[in-house]
Protein backbone atom coordinates (compact mmCIF):
# COMPACT_ATOMS: atom_id res chain seq x y z
CA UNK A 1 0.00 0.00 0.00
CA UNK A 2 1.33 3.49 -0.60
CA UNK A 3 1.29 6.65 1.41
CA UNK A 4 -2.09 7.67 0.26
CA UNK A 5 -4.23 4.17 0.93
CA UNK A 6 -2.47 4.41 4.44
CA UNK A 7 -4.48 7.84 5.61
CA UNK A 8 -7.53 7.39 7.58
CA UNK A 9 -11.08 9.31 6.87
CA UNK A 10 -12.32 11.08 9.84
CA UNK A 11 -14.57 9.49 12.26
CA UNK A 12 -18.33 10.19 11.50
CA UNK A 13 -20.37 10.40 14.31
CA UNK A 14 -24.50 10.35 15.46
CA UNK A 15 -24.66 12.94 18.71
CA UNK A 16 -27.27 14.20 20.30
CA UNK A 17 -27.05 17.63 21.99
CA UNK A 18 -28.62 19.98 24.12
CA UNK A 19 -28.75 23.43 22.75
CA UNK A 20 -29.47 26.59 24.76
CA UNK A 21 -30.98 30.03 23.16
CA UNK A 22 -32.46 32.84 24.04
CA UNK A 23 -35.18 34.53 22.43
CA UNK A 24 -36.47 38.46 23.03
CA UNK A 25 -39.81 39.33 24.26
CA UNK A 26 -40.47 42.64 25.20
CA UNK A 27 -37.86 43.92 27.23
CA UNK A 28 -36.24 40.83 28.68
CA UNK A 29 -35.14 37.16 27.22
CA UNK A 30 -36.68 34.03 27.48
CA UNK A 31 -33.88 31.28 27.87
CA UNK A 32 -34.75 28.13 25.87
CA UNK A 33 -33.40 24.49 25.91
CA UNK A 34 -33.88 21.81 22.87
CA UNK A 35 -32.35 18.44 22.17
CA UNK A 36 -31.41 17.35 18.29
CA UNK A 37 -29.59 14.46 16.71
CA UNK A 38 -27.49 14.35 14.08
CA UNK A 39 -24.59 12.83 12.40
CA UNK A 40 -21.32 14.84 11.99
CA UNK A 41 -17.04 14.62 11.94
CA UNK A 42 -17.19 17.53 14.70
CA UNK A 43 -14.72 16.04 17.94
CA UNK A 44 -15.95 18.58 20.82
CA UNK A 45 -18.93 20.77 21.81
CA UNK A 46 -16.14 23.37 21.22
CA UNK A 47 -15.89 22.96 17.76
CA UNK A 48 -19.39 22.77 17.03
CA UNK A 49 -19.47 26.12 19.00
CA UNK A 50 -16.69 27.47 16.64
CA UNK A 51 -18.21 26.80 13.77
CA UNK A 52 -20.75 29.14 12.63
CA UNK A 53 -21.85 27.10 9.19
CA UNK A 54 -22.17 24.48 11.70
CA UNK A 55 -24.49 26.37 13.96
CA UNK A 56 -26.42 27.73 10.95
CA UNK A 57 -26.97 24.31 9.97
CA UNK A 58 -28.41 23.53 13.58
CA UNK A 59 -30.93 26.53 13.95
CA UNK A 60 -32.58 26.05 10.33
CA UNK A 61 -32.95 22.41 11.12
CA UNK A 62 -34.60 23.70 14.71
CA UNK A 63 -36.66 25.97 12.06
CA UNK A 64 -34.93 28.95 14.06
CA UNK A 65 -34.19 30.98 11.08
CA UNK A 66 -35.74 34.78 11.23
CA UNK A 67 -36.65 34.23 14.84
CA UNK A 68 -35.12 36.67 17.17
CA UNK A 69 -32.64 34.11 18.02
CA UNK A 70 -29.72 35.62 20.56
CA UNK A 71 -26.78 33.27 22.71
CA UNK A 72 -27.21 30.25 20.54
CA UNK A 73 -24.91 27.27 21.63
CA UNK A 74 -24.37 23.67 22.64
CA UNK A 75 -24.68 23.79 26.12
CA UNK A 76 -24.00 19.47 26.84
CA UNK A 77 -23.33 16.76 24.96
CA UNK A 78 -25.82 13.87 25.26
CA UNK A 79 -24.26 10.70 23.26
CA UNK A 80 -21.62 10.15 20.91
CA UNK A 81 -21.89 6.92 18.80
CA UNK A 82 -19.69 6.09 15.83
CA UNK A 83 -21.09 5.57 12.56
CA UNK A 84 -18.02 4.97 9.83
CA UNK A 85 -15.33 6.72 8.79
CA UNK A 86 -14.95 9.07 6.14
CA UNK A 87 -14.16 8.66 2.65
CA UNK A 88 -13.84 12.36 1.22
CA UNK A 89 -12.87 13.62 4.00
CA UNK A 90 -8.79 12.47 5.78
CA UNK A 91 -7.87 13.10 9.91
CA UNK A 92 -5.16 15.08 8.72
CA UNK A 93 -7.32 17.91 7.20
CA UNK A 94 -9.64 18.16 10.48
CA UNK A 95 -8.68 21.64 11.89
CA UNK A 96 -9.26 23.03 7.95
Amino acid sequence: MDEKGKELGQMIYVVKLKVGYKVKRGNGYINNYRTIEFPTRMKSIEDINSNPEMIMNIMASLKLVGKKVYDFHVTEELFREELSRSFAHKEKDYLK
